[in-house]
């Protein structure tokens, strides 16, 4: 019977864990993905500050749809000469969610985001799987980006 038992909620665990299951983000295909939207995007590279204790908290978030969070964006913008645009402007933080786990951003950190444009209101998404941030770039990342609005995508 312990067997029965153990087996049982190992298998749970095991659900659990395995549940959320993402492709590893990579900013070259999310600039891909998004070339083909008909939406408007920004890609800034810079930082991102606000009162992070609005998000959700993880596995244990009780809450499926999370409040957007003002944010404070500061950096630059990309354009073919690479990210020369200074961006200094109030955007959206919107975290989402995939069942218990969701998106997150940690303030202050150097990122790369692709923020979608959504009316008036500039939207970064922190979700679940990533694919819209990536912090702390490579100087290569960067240059990826750079070729990827000139038309080159490596």
């Amino acid at each position: 019977m312990k067997f029965i038992a153990a087996a049982i909620a190992l298998t749970l665990i095991a659900g659990q864990a395995t549940a959320l299951s993402c492709m590893r983000p990579d900013p070259v295909g999310t600039f891909e993905r998004i070339e083909a939207d008909p939406a408007s995007y920004y890609i800034l590279y810079g930082t991102l500050e606000f009162d992070a204790t609005k998000q959700p908290k993880g596995v244990v978030n009780k809450e499926r749809n999370p409040r957007p969070i003002p944010a404070q964006f500061s950096g630059h913008g990309l354009n073919t000469n690479g990210f020369t645009s200074a961006y200094n402007n109030p955007v959206t933080l919107q975290p989402t969610c995939a069942g218990p786990w969701c998106g997150s951003q940690t303030p202050g950190v150097k990122s790369v985001f692709f923020a979608k444009l959504v009316g008036d209101q500039v939207v970064i998404e922190a979700s679940a799987c990533g694919g819209t941030i990536f912090a702390e770039p490579s100087p290569d990342v960067l240059d990826a980006m750079t070729a990827c609005i000139n038309g080159n995508c490596p």
